[in-house]
């Protein structure tokens, strides 16, 4: 049985990997509903990439539970937990299906007001604790299924305060981009359709381009002209799967300029062409229908 705690909150879009079918898709800045998001696993999980302003915690009671942490990947055990801290891209995955029984819980760091110090620009020296106290166990297992807030709320305080105590931290590497991140990404979001660059990113955010180039290749960890890339592509698969429209203007709704670069970059990622892609999904109904 395993936890995962997700101490954190989240909002929409983001980097890296997105695991779809074996093809890596865009990570995302991450939005949760509450301040505090508990949710009861029953197998080992894979999750998309992301990153948001809150800490996610990890525990594992039985079996195990791969997780990818800025980069490096870890399996977290029975009896290990695993901290993320706020605006570090990470993602679960599983190298076959096997069963787990845990729980993810995400809450906002400012449910705790002073309580706790400011980890702000601060990363732990290494995100799992392999020996997790009787205490914390103990409030993992009772925060799995609580389902009032005042209760999620308590064991939290108690599960953070015992695992800061063990974590070492050092300054976070990466730029104090605060919210930049997250800006930038919904702005991509709202505008992929149009002529990005940036160029474009820089005169809107008041910045170097070469900051945010900094900024997508270390924080993000893709360049910025793959993640628009990958951003239109899903958006035209989107299209394609469901509506009548044809290639070519899905092609340019999308924003990119050409059909060849549509045509590569749709192949890159989905190993397939979008004309062979939309044959596919036709085959598909079509089959389902019979």
């Amino acid at each position: 049985m395993y936890v995962i705690i997700i101490v954190s909150h989240i909002t929409k879009q983001d980097k890296n990997c997105i695991w779809r079918g074996g093809n890596n898709i865009v990570p995302f800045y991450e939005i949760q509903p509450s301040d505090i998001n508990v949710i009861h696993n029953y197998r080992e999980i894979r999750f998309h990439a992301h990153l948001h302003k809150h800490i996610e915690i990890l525990y594992v009671f039985e079996g195990g539970q791969h997780i990818n942490i800025d980069g490096l990947t870890y399996e977290v055990k029975a009896g290990q937990a695993a901290v993320v801290f706020p605006d570090i891209v990470h993602h679960y995955y599983r190298n076959d299906v096997r069963s787990a029984d845990g729980v993810l819980v995400i809450c906002h760091p400012k449910i705790f007001g002073g309580v706790f110090p400011d980890i702000s620009g601060l990363k732990p020296v290494s995100p799992v604790i392999e020996d997790v106290d009787e205490d914390a166990a103990y409030a993992f297992a009772r925060i799995a299924d609580c389902p009032s807030f005042s209760e999620r709320l308590g064991w939290s305080l108690v599960i953070i305060s015992k695992l800061l105590k063990k974590i070492k931290t050092d300054k976070d590497k990466h730029m104090p981009v605060e919210s930049l991140v997250e800006k930038m990404v919904q702005y991509i979001s709202m505008n992929f359709k149009q002529d990005i660059s940036l160029d474009t990113l820089a005169e809107e955010f008041n910045v170097s381009k070469y900051y945010i180039s900094h900024i997508f290749s270390n924080r993000i960890k893709i360049n910025f002209r793959n993640y628009l890339a990958l951003i239109r592509t899903e958006y035209a698969a989107g299209l394609i799967r469901t509506t009548d429209d044809s290639i070519t203007n899905i092609c340019l709704s999308a924003g990119f300029s050409s059909q060849r670069t549509f045509n590569r970059v749709f192949k890159q990622i989905y190993g397939m062409t979008p004309r062979e892609y939309k044959n596919n999904i036709n085959e598909f109904y079509k089959g389902n229908m019979t």
